[in-house]
């Protein structure tokens, strides 16, 4: 599908990723040989005036959730902008804050027994573990990613975690959520452009460790999902499309784990989210083929 090189994308990245992640390369090279005149911008220049642009790609801005309420501006700059933005702004909005998975499992979802604490709310870990019957649980702010001031708690540390807990409820909206121990076997990531399934991969923790990120040691393997897999992860997308009442978003990450027949979210990712389009020749060219035909 050739277009205009006056066709103008910019993908929004963060100021110390100023060229994208690597990861990114075959997406932005698939968009140029479709003629589309594409280029990184970092997202908190307010610099920029978006509306110069055709349309905004939301990339790796992996650092906003460090300055949430420049993140807050930048989103309603971009709603008032003459362009269009994938994903859309109101869905960046409701995904930027975890509470969206009590959504999700309000509409059937299968997620984490989480208990959803509001900032300056009281919270008792040794109550949860009690009430909750849990042997371990993971405590995380709302707004993370990248197991920003995540922690694995044991029942036995409760008392002693207890006002890191008290500190961080102070200042954030806070999920404590049973730890999944299945993610040892992996956690599943799903990539879905539209409501079009294109690859996937597992990520394993190392040894000792529940973090599947690859700066906390982590690995990424190729797999092929079952179809019972992808039936799940196919419910998540459409669940995210009639909550937001739209169509399925551009691009869309489903993670999580299996548990027998079911499939346990973690997150869905349609901010800013490693698409591993290394792990895949095609997915540079199937995202750019989506987004030029919503153009």
């Amino acid at each position: 599908m050739p277009f205009s090189p006056a066709t103008s994308i910019a993908l929004a990245t963060s100021e110390d990723l100023p060229g994208l992640v690597d990861d990114d390369a075959p997406f932005l090279a698939a968009l140029r040989e479709r003629d589309v005149s594409a280029e990184p911008v970092v997202w908190s220049d307010e610099s920029v005036d978006w509306s110069d642009f055709d349309a905004v790609v939301v990339r790796s801005i992996w650092d906003y959730y460090r300055h949430p309420k420049a993140y807050a501006a930048w989103v309603d700059r971009l709603s008032d902008a003459d362009c269009a933005v994938w994903n859309p702004t109101a869905t960046l909005d409701w995904n930027s804050h975890k509470f969206y998975l009590r959504d999700l499992a309000d509409a059937g979802v299968s997620t984490l027994p989480t208990e959803y604490v509001e900032r300056g709310s009281d919270v008792s870990l040794e109550a949860v573990f009690e009430t909750r019957g849990w042997d371990e649980l993971v405590v995380k702010p709302a707004v993370s990613a990248g197991a920003f001031e995540t922690r694995q708690l044991r029942r036995t540390e409760a008392a002693d975690a207890q006002p890191w807990v008290d500190d961080l409820v102070a200042e954030k909206d806070v999920l404590v959520q049973e730890f999944a121990p299945d993610i040892e076997d992996g956690e599943w990531s799903l990539v879905f452009f539209g409501d079009e399934f294109s690859h996937a991969v597992v990520k394993r923790p190392e040894p000792g460790d529940y973090r599947v990120q690859e700066k906390h040691g982590g690995s990424v393997h190729v797999e092929e999902p079952s179809e019972t897999l992808l039936d799940n992860a196919r419910r998540v997308v459409d669940a995210v499309s009639a909550h937001l009442g739209g169509d399925p978003p551009l691009y869309a990450r489903v993670d999580g784990v299996e548990r027998g027949d079911d499939f346990l979210l973690l997150e869905v990712e349609l901010i800013e989210p490693e698409l591993f389009f290394r792990t895949d020749d095609d997915a540079g060219d199937r995202l750019a083929e989506a987004l030029l035909a919503r153009l």
